[in-house]
Order: C-alpha cells, then sequence, then structure tokens
C-alpha cells in the first residue's frame, strides 16, 4: 500500500541581481570601500572631466592601537588609478578633490590621494548603428509606400522606421571585406 505524497516544492532560485550584490559587497570591501558610493558616484564627486581619467581602487584605513577604540571611519587613504596626463591634473586639484570627497560624506573620511599612474581599462564601444541617409530615390519610394495611411502620427512614425531600416542595411558595392 502505498501512501500519498504531495509533490515537493520546486527550489526556486535567488535573484540574480540579489547574488551579484552580495559578489560586488565582498570585492569591495577586500578593496576597503564599506560600500560602493565612492566607486558609483565618481563622476559626480570629481566631476566629469577627471572621472574619464581616473578611477578609485582602493580605500585604506590607518590601523588602530590595541587600546584605541577602533574607528575606521576618519584618516583614510584613497587609492586612484590615473591615466597618464591625468595625474598631473589630478594632483595639482587634490585638495579640492579631497573637499568634495569629504563633502559628500559628510565627514574627514579621506585625508590623502594616492595616485598610481597605470592605463585604466578601455570603454566598451559603442554599439549604436549608423544609419546612411537615404537617396531620393528611396525616399520617394518610402514616401509612396506610406502615402495612403491616413494618420499622421503613424505615417510618420512607419517613415522613420522604414528609413532605419533602410539605412542600415548592408550595400553590396561597399568596400571591404566580405561576410560569408
Amino acid at each position: 500500500m502505498s501512501t500519498f505524497r504531495p509533490p515537493s516544492r520546486a527550489r526556486v532560485p535567488l535573484p540574480v541581481a540579489k547574488q551579484i550584490a552580495a559578489t560586488a559587497r565582498s570585492v569591495f570591501k577586500a578593496r576597503g570601500f564599506q560600500q560602493d558610493h565612492i566607486v558609483r558616484h565618481w563622476p559626480e564627486i570629481v566631476g566629469a572631466s577627471l572621472s574619464g581619467l581616473s578611477m578609485p581602487e582602493k580605500l585604506a584605513f590607518p590601523r588602530t592601537k590595541t587600546n584605541e577604540s577602533p574607528r575606521r571611519s576618519e584618516g583614510a587613504t584613497l587609492t586612484v588609478r590615473v591615466d597618464g596626463p591625468g595625474a598631473l591634473e589630478f594632483a595639482h586639484q587634490e585638495p579640492q578633490i579631497l573637499e568634495r570627497i569629504n563633502s559628500y560624506y559628510g565627514y574627514q573620511a579621506v585625508t590623502r590621494i594616492k595616485l598610481v599612474q597605470a592605463p585604466l581599462p578601455l570603454p566598451k564601444p559603442s554599439r549604436k548603428r549608423r544609419i546612411a541617409t537615404l537617396s531620393p530615390s528611396q525616399e520617394e519610394t518610402l514616401r509612396s509606400e506610406t502615402a495612403q495611411i491616413q494618420s499622421d502620427a503613424l505615417r510618420a512614425s512607419l517613415e522613420e522606421l522604414g528609413r532605419r531600416v533602410l539605412g542600415s542595411q548592408k550595400r553590396p558595392n561597399r568596400p571591404g571585406p566580405r561576410r560569408r
């Protein structure tokens, strides 16, 4: 005689964002960042011109003596990777950058910036397609195809879609390597 068992619940996987956040948190802590605020808000802290030339790498707090209270929140050294000629600009503006970082945190969190001159990771290439302009004959054909549509907004949207489709097609007479 068999006993009835209800089907067991399937294990639902954790959301990917939660797993990534946990992994990133451990990496940031290993680098001295208690939170990833300074990394995420780097362009806002140092400005757009310097954020393209630099990247925060490590936040090191001074060691405390055994009889002192373990207050790790002040007097840190921020290690920043700076690309080539940007190091001079960064060193020149160090007092203002320290002021911005500390005003961002609201207290004297960072007291020193250590610059490491090294290349920055290459930015990911833009994946935007270049849309070629249509020839007058193609534009005429597109307008004649959509002329029967009565709604102006729909006609304009379809013409724009047609321009993008026709403008992004590979042309057979283009010079360059052929793909098979």
